[in-house]
């Protein structure tokens, strides 16, 4: 029996057939790509692949990383390999580039968790979900994935170089996920579904405190409080929302109950 650490050397031509099996349905003449790497070291391969898929030559710069990847696994520019394969699906910008995209970096980060790309890996990650966000009206999974991600980078590589633009687009993906929480509140006021319109503003207020709009949050979740018969919960998010932001919009709409004491007294003797 072979010991299962046993390394065996395995011919350029078998290597090669890694290649045909990914090149079966590509437009690209699967044999010529073949017969080069045959006569290619793995720095060529590499070097080849490279320079396909900067000219946006996907289909065929891929087979020459792809063989590289998967035949030098254990080796640095095999593993370089793997992340450059994941970036050319990143590069494509397209939905279905963007699956693959997520899966390689994902395998990758497992393969290789203390590699030193691990933080960059994980920060394409994030790019990933994040350019699969939706609108806050629609589903907000990738939005929270894409958060989650950011926020696993701040936290485990606070010296990595994508901490700045990682730290920004985290607060871009908890505003949009309080836009949603927003939207959903005032979904549920509209349909005079009060109690879970406030508990939806409540979540808001606990999870997203640095919402970028949260003026019209404490405007409309004090109208809520007041369908709900809850008037002193109604002023204080109204005097909170005069002393935070007096120059809001909101202030002009505010109902007679949000008046300061003073103000509705010296109203009620004219």
């Amino acid at each position: 029996m072979f010991h299962r650490n046993l390394r065996i050397p395995v011919a350029p031509a078998v290597l090669a057939l890694a290649v045909l099996g990914s090149a079966a349905c590509s437009s690209t003449d699967s044999s010529s790509v073949t017969r080069e790497l045959l006569t290619m070291s793995k720095e060529e391969a590499y070097a080849r692949g490279e320079a396909l898929v900067a000219k946006r030559k996907y289909e065929v710069g891929r087979q020459y990383l792809r063989f590289v990847a998967e035949n030098y696994a254990n080796d640095a520019l095999g593993k370089q390999a793997a992340l450059r394969l994941a970036d050319s699906f990143f590069e494509e910008k397209s939905s279905l580039g963007y699956v693959e995209a997520q899966a390689r970096y994902k395998d990758f980060r497992s393969r290789y968790p203390s590699h030193p790309r691990s933080d960059y890996a994980l920060f394409r990650l994030a790019q990933v979900s994040d350019r699969q966000a939706e609108k806050p009206d629609r589903d907000q999974a990738n939005t929270r994935l894409a958060a989650q991600s950011y926020r696993e980078l701040l936290q485990n590589y606070p010296g990595s170089p994508y901490t700045a633009e990682a730290r920004a687009r985290y607060r871009s993906m908890l505003d949009l996920l309080a836009e949603h929480e927003f939207l959903v509140a005032q979904y549920y006021f509209k349909r005079s579904a009060w109690e879970a319109s406030r508990k939806r503003f409540e979540g808001l207020f606990a999870t997203f405190p640095e919402y970028s709009r949260m003026e019209k949050a404490l405007y409309w979740a004090g109208l809520t409080e007041r369908r709900l018969g809850r008037d002193e919960d109604a002023r204080a998010l109204f005097e909170r929302l005069r002393r935070d932001y007096p120059e809001s919009r909101f202030l002009r709409k505010l109902p007679k109950l949000a008046e300061p004491p003073a103000t509705r007294t010296a109203s009620a003797a004219l």
